[in-house]
């Protein structure tokens, strides 16, 4: 009985001992430097960090002490409005980041699917702002109020500490005051933002002295028929407008694009061939430019032709602003020729600086008349990739290539050539003659087969192919199959066994 009753004792004992254990291994975390739980916190979500505040007086705002927050709202929740928590969440911020002097290296915060008064977005925009935060992205994603058209009725403040910003503010006018400043913000991207007009775009933009990246990506631009984007700084500037922005011109040609920044490096511009873009002051030592025109018109025949003029005549104009160009893509509707539009090569500068041009392949059709009249303007030109595909370089006359002044740049600097799309017709096998023998300085000749079914060469027969050219040249010729054709081939040898 006694050796019984000695025994509970010990594991009584052993209990009580480890649950004091247990205790001070629960005071061990709160017990450390508070850095070190700030640091422990930055690896939680935002939103499981916030969760810490309710395990004790000392966790409470703990969470404030974070340099990076993530708010992403991905669904509703009953009886509860996303930005109401937001709201709460941002006063707390407010209030304590006056206690503490901590700098704020990012703020996301992401709402979609909810719909929010102007009145609310000013407030949590201004009240961010007012952060010391670095970089501040506030996105409402729903493209379901696109149309809405709500107005911001005050505008919103600026930061003197913010060096990036990202404004998604889909239905939203935005109303900048000229009081407006940014006077560190390096970096602007506005996504579908709609302007009223043109002030507000000239007062936002001179409010931000230091910009050295600016993304204009689906904006609305409202009783504007000039948007003028003239900054100094800027480094990096890229453009993407489709049709929907002017739903307001019922005239093409009434909107144009001013872009006035002398030490421009890269310009992205994806755009309706509505929109006209003009470069004052052109860059005297542009890096790269992506020029992309997508082609929208009615299918009738008049129409179709004062748009295809009017593409043809903004290619040229943007083009003529690009003369120092190192890098040069052009896509889509770009480099277009027709019927329908004259011959404006002849307007072109040269590009003195060009030593690598990309013809994409969604690139249309167009001569090798006017493909060579464009070479004419590259004398320093040393990579060239080149789309053939099916029909895109059409026949403008019954003597070949034979028949064309051969470009300076093919004979003197060309040293790479990539061809994408071969299908391996007589006029694909005339255009690659005519480099093997013009291309004296040739280096790199690689071409990439199509993976059309109406290509008359594939991975079967590749050795006829490479018969028809040898002896020619200097260089040897690299044949590759476009990754699309290899998970074909793929497919067929693990299926069919061939």
């Amino acid at each position: 009985m006694f050796e019984k009753k000695k025994k509970i004792e010990e594991i009584s004992s052993s209990m009580v001992s480890n649950n004091a254990s247990i205790k001070r291994h629960k005071h061990m975390i709160s017990d450390l430097p508070d850095n070190v739980l700030v640091h422990i916190l930055s690896f939680l979500s935002t939103k499981d960090a916030i969760k810490t505040s309710i395990l004790s007086t000392k966790w409470r705002y703990l969470w404030t002490y974070l340099s990076v927050f993530d708010f992403r709202f991905f669904y509703y929740q009953k009886n509860r409005n996303p930005s109401h928590s937001l709201l709460d969440v941002v006063a707390t911020l407010l209030e304590k980041s006056k206690d503490h002097l901590i700098e704020i290296k990012r703020i996301t915060v992401r709402i979609p699917q909810v719909t929010l008064n102007a009145d609310k977005v000013t407030f949590l925009v201004t009240s961010l702002l007012s952060l010391k935060v670095q970089d501040l992205e506030f996105s409402i994603e729903d493209l379901r109020y696109l149309n809405a058209r709500r107005e911001l009725p005050l505008g919103f403040s600026g930061s003197y500490l913010l060096s990036k910003l990202t404004l998604n503010l889909t239905g939203y006018t935005l109303n900048i005051s000229n009081a407006i400043q940014f006077p560190s913000l390096k970096t602007l991207n506005l996504k579908y933002a709609t302007f009223p007009n043109e002030e507000s775009v000239e007062e936002f933009f001179s409010g931000c002295p230091r910009l050295e990246e600016l993304t204009l990506i689906n904006c609305y631009w409202l009783h504007i028929q000039k948007l003028t984007i003239a900054i100094s700084t800027l480094r990096k500037l890229t453009i993407h407008f489709n049709h929907y922005c002017l739903q307001h011109c019922d005239d093409f040609d009434k909107f144009s694009v001013k872009i006035d920044a002398v030490n421009l490096l890269s310009l992205t511009c994806t755009s309706d061939p509505t929109i006209q873009f003009v470069i004052v002051n052109p860059p005297t030592s542009m890096l790269d430019a992506y020029i992309a025109f997508s082609l929208h018109f009615p299918w009738d025949d008049r129409t179709h032709a004062l748009y295809e003029e009017y593409l043809s005549r903004c290619a040229v104009v943007l083009l003529s602003g690009l003369a120092s160009v190192k890098y040069l893509t052009l896509s889509n509707d770009t480099f277009q020729e027709s019927p329908y539009v004259n011959d404006r090569f002849h307007l072109l500068p040269k590009f003195h600086n060009l030593t690598h041009l990309c013809l994409d392949s969604d690139i249309c059709s167009f001569s090798r008349t006017s493909f060579t009249k464009f070479l004419l303007k590259c004398p320093k030109l040393e990579v060239l990739v080149f789309p053939l595909g099916s029909g895109i370089l059409r026949q403008d006359d019954n003597h070949g290539w034979k028949s064309i002044p051969v470009p300076r740049c093919i004979k003197s600097s060309l040293k790479k050539l990539h061809i994408t799309d071969f299908c391996g017709y007589s006029w694909d096998i005339q255009f690659v003659e005519f480099f093997l023998e013009n291309a004296t300085v040739l280096e790199k000749f690689q071409i990439s087969l199509s993976c059309s079914p109406l290509s008359k060469y594939n991975w079967k027969n590749l050795a006829d192919l490479k018969n028809q050219f040898v002896g020619m040249g200097s260089c040897d010729i690299k044949f590759r199959l476009a990754k699309s054709a290899i998970k074909m081939q793929n497919f067929c040898k693990k299926c069919y066994g061939f």
